[in-house]
């Protein structure tokens, strides 16, 4: 097998994965084949995000992997349409929570500041927080 700069990672190691009588008997069209089959199968394009990091835990070593961007694949992913539906439903709670955070927390900060948006009424949750706060 002859080693190539411009071919990609993952074709290097499936290639060291193979034993040399293999690769000797594939002819070139069935090299090219298999190599455009792994690298349509694997994560070889740039993403927008892409953090890979390993880090030490104990005894044992660990890896972290987030990549973000486009699905370019040909064929999409089978999906059940239950597992879609929980997906939405947990995004949608999500940003729901994320919200009401976001909405507590301004209000707690206008509350601290004395700021009084709507005379004669609150909500009570900064005074609940302060007798709470021992």
């Amino acid at each position: 097998m002859e080693k190539s700069d411009k071919r990609p990672l993952v074709l290097e190691r499936f290639y060291r994965a193979l034993d040399e009588k293999t690769i000797d008997s594939l002819t070139d069209e069935q090299k090219q084949a298999v190599e455009k089959a792994v690298l349509d199968i694997t994560l070889v394009t740039r993403h927008q995000i892409d953090i890979r990091r390993s880090f030490p835990l104990f005894t044992k070593r660990f890896y972290l992997v987030f990549l973000f961007g486009r699905d370019l694949r040909r064929r999409p992913r089978q999906e059940s349409p239950l597992r879609r539906f929980i997906v939405s439903i947990l995004v949608i709670l999500a940003a729901i929570a994320a919200a009401g955070s976001v909405f507590i927390s301004l209000y707690l900060i206008k509350s601290a500041l004395g700021i009084d948006i709507f005379p004669n009424y609150h909500l009570g949750l900064w005074d609940w927080l302060m007798q709470h706060r021992e």
